[in-house]
């Protein structure tokens, strides 16, 4: 909500990323975007989101995420806020026998290593500073009610990425630096493209609000975090899910 605040998104060309960067550039932040490569998607964002600064790089590779992130962090100042969005889903599979080793490294890599990476880099300067918030998504699949063998490899990385917040929280809170996570319900993303409509029935139906979310149903969640109002906050997660997990089938 300050001009003065700076918010780096990792994976927010589109999607819940995407409405995070929107949301922030409307409330005053100096917003830094990001994408693993350089995509059209990434860059109708810059173009739109008017002094927002563009990096690139693989957050799974933690020296070209340091290199990047300390790059950026010269340029503009220091990062305040810190939103770990990057995610992949690859194993989607019926049955335990499908999974396929090199998608679940993968997966954890990006969602689980990535953060961490993106953590490692921005961290210093959140502490010299004695103030810093770092948001983390998550994913309803994180918690066991809701893990189901079809997304099971993805599933135990955003358990992680609860684990992950919480030990950071109790690490570090007492310097400055809040550790939180946002586990969002079923979201209408990319990923959400490849269910069955059989899927997409059973979802609806689960969902006290009668509907999926919308990645700007997420993104409001984030952004308090981010603010001072949420200065009390930390080694929380918040599920937002429509009431899902009241309801769900």
């Amino acid at each position: 909500m300050s001009a003065t605040k700076t918010i780096l998104i990792t994976g927010s060309s589109r999607g819940i990323g995407k409405a995070i960067a929107t949301l922030a550039h409307k409330q005053g932040y100096t917003v830094i975007l990001h994408g693993s490569k350089e995509s059209p998607e990434l860059e109708k964002t810059h173009k739109v989101l008017a002094g927002s600064y563009k990096i690139v790089f693989d957050v799974a590779d933690k020296i070209k995420t340091q290199k990047a992130i300390h790059t950026i962090i010269k340029e503009v100042g220091g990062i305040d806020v810190l939103v770990n969005n990057a995610g992949i889903a690859l194993n989607i599979v019926k049955d335990i026998s499908e999974i396929d080793d090199e998608k679940a490294l993968q997966e954890w890599k990006v969602n689980v290593l990535g953060p961490i990476h993106c953590i490692q880099a921005v961290l210093p300067s959140m502490l010299k500073k004695e103030k810093g918030s770092v948001i983390t998504i998550a994913s309803i699949k994180a918690y066991p009610n809701y893990a189901t063998l079809s997304s099971f490899t993805y599933a135990h990385t955003k358990s992680a990425v609860l684990s992950l917040t919480k030990s950071l929280a109790k690490a570090y809170s007492s310097k400055g630096v809040r550790f939180n996570a946002v586990a969002p319900g079923y979201v209408s993303t990319d990923i959400s493209k490849t269910w069955s409509k059989e899927s997409w029935d059973r979802i609806n139906s689960g969902i006290l609000l009668n509907r999926i979310a919308k990645p700007e149903d997420i993104a409001p969640m984030v952004m308090f975090l981010a603010s001072d109002e949420s200065s009390y906050i930390t080694g929380s997660d918040f599920l937002v899910d429509g009431g899902y997990s009241l309801k769900g089938k």
